[in-house]
């Protein structure tokens, strides 16, 4: 029994001696590890939260950040690489990650499907309702060099509505011929009829310039005057308005959203106008705004605010020019050597025309010799005829006054009424109890208004002439 208990004892130890003794060689093996790396790095305290807890937690982490700066040789980043595991580790990613990366591939796809398929169907063929200009040149069919010709042309007229103007007629159809003007005159208004001028102590102030309401007013009744502003129409209209309250100079005011943008400037494209362009004249200080039609213009240099007489000695030239009916003014306005200087050239012309006229009626009344027997020739020499332009300035003098009278007389007229019209209102109690008088009883108490109106303007008128008569009764006695 004894040698049967010794041989169960060896034999139990020979079988736990192989289980024991390779767990402490592992634990050794680990310590000698870990000893060998804080000799290598001992300032490096080790963490205990990894990457890998980070990540399962939900932390980003940098992966960059807690690599040592490579300041050894290529062997030690290998040997450092290829530590631990020696596989390359796999980056973390969140549920939220990964539903953001589907998504953004999704968008990529649908996004190049979109564009893929918007650039297939503009360059499909030509349809009917396309416009012929923009079918010039281009056939159909579908090969690749068509096609991209007509997605070219189609995804280019796409600018054209920021580019061309809000619409294709600027000014409606002329009127009938008894109130229709001879010609068209088309002036800029910043830095020909006013400056403006910002200074830190008044900010913008505007300047008119000398004449101006001369100018306008004696050439409104030879031309339709256009005012075509360079600005923007949310800053030039108060200063058109002033200018003309009742709009009786200005037939129409045309701003910078009514320009042609090409080439990066904004050019006044007077084709547009609805009117024919052999008679239309156009006044400007910029040569880029009328490049499209520069046998139209006449140039201006820009005015600086200084005292001038320019819009005066325009206004004989552009009279001539509407009193002769001419069919194109083109051809006359490339007859001078320089635009810029058509008044002067303008005045020496007249100034021949008035020697030859003079000469050849003094020559006519002294070779009549029926007229030296009557005696008559001397009286008609001495008196002679006026000379034809004098002739049409006169009587354009006289129509410019009476216009002046008439304008005044409305301007007093509007005035009565808006004192008149300006307490007829009707409030919100008045809507709500139905108290608001039907449409012809509207129109009829308007009517009696007006009555009234005109009654007080007579009544006025007359004052205002009988003392004019009493001073003048005055100053002769």
């Amino acid at each position: 029994m004894i040698s049967i208990a010794r041989q169960s004892a060896k034999l139990a130890s020979k079988l736990s001696f192989p289980v024991a003794r390779p767990s402490s060689l592992l634990v050794r093996r680990s310590l000698v590890q870990s000893t060998r790396k804080l000799q290598q790095d001992p300032k490096k305290p080790q963490s205990i939260l990894t990457e890998d807890l980070l990540a399962k937690a939900g932390v980003d982490v940098d992966e960059n950040a807690d690599k040592p700066k490579e300041t050894e040789s290529s062997a030690g980043d290998t040997q450092g690489n290829t530590s631990g595991s020696g596989k390359k580790r796999r980056k973390r990613q969140t549920s939220t990650d990964i539903k953001r990366e589907r998504y953004a591939n999704w968008f990529y796809i649908f996004s190049l499907s979109g564009l893929t398929g918007t650039a297939l169907y503009m360059g499909r063929d030509w349809e009917e309702g396309e416009s012929e200009e923009l079918k010039k040149g281009i056939d159909n069919g579908y090969t690749p060099a068509l096609m991209f010709q007509r997605f070219k042309a189609r995804f280019n007229s796409m600018f054209t509505y920021f580019q061309e103007p809000p619409f294709e007629d600027l000014l409606p159809p002329p009127p009938p011929a008894p109130y229709q003007r001879p010609l068209t005159l088309v002036i800029t208004l910043e830095d020909f009829l006013v400056h403006s001028e910002w200074s830190q102590k008044y900010g913008w102030r505007t300047a008119k310039r000398p004449g101006c309401d001369y100018f306008l007013g004696y050439l409104s009744q030879y031309y339709e005057i256009v005012l075509f502003s360079s600005n923007y129409m949310m800053y030039a209209e108060k200063i058109a308005e002033k200018l003309d309250p009742i709009h009786a100079f200005v037939s129409y005011n045309l701003f910078k959203e009514h320009c042609v943008y090409k080439d990066g400037v904004h050019i006044k494209d007077i084709s547009k106008l609805n009117r024919d362009l052999g008679k239309v004249v156009t006044i400007d200080t910029d040569p880029n705004t009328y490049k499209l039609q520069p046998e139209n213009a006449i140039p201006m240099d820009p005015w600086t605010g200084e005292a001038d007489d320019k819009l005066l000695r325009l206004i004989p030239f552009l009279e001539y020019l509407a009193t002769q009916q001419v069919n194109d003014v083109r051809p006359i306005l490339n007859s001078y050597h320089d635009k810029k200087q058509i008044p002067q050239e303008f005045e020496q012309r007249v100034q021949k025309l008035k020697e030859k006229f003079y000469s050849d009626q003094k020559t006519k009344t002294e070779g009549n010799w029926a007229l030296k027997l009557l005696g008559v020739a001397n009286t008609m020499g001495s008196q002679g005829s006026k000379f034809p332009l004098d002739l049409i300035r006169e009587e354009g003098e006289k129509n410019y006054v009476r216009f002046i009278q008439l304008i005044e007389e409305e301007k007093e007229k509007i005035r009565i009424q808006q004192e008149q019209m300006g307490g007829q209102t009707f409030t919100l109690k008045d809507y709500v109890e139905g108290n608001i008088p039907s449409p012809e009883e509207q129109l009829k108490m308007q009517m009696e208004k007006q009555q009234e109106i005109d009654a007080l303007f007579e009544k006025q008128k007359q004052e205002k002439k009988l003392q004019q008569q009493q001073q003048q009764q005055q100053q002769q006695n």
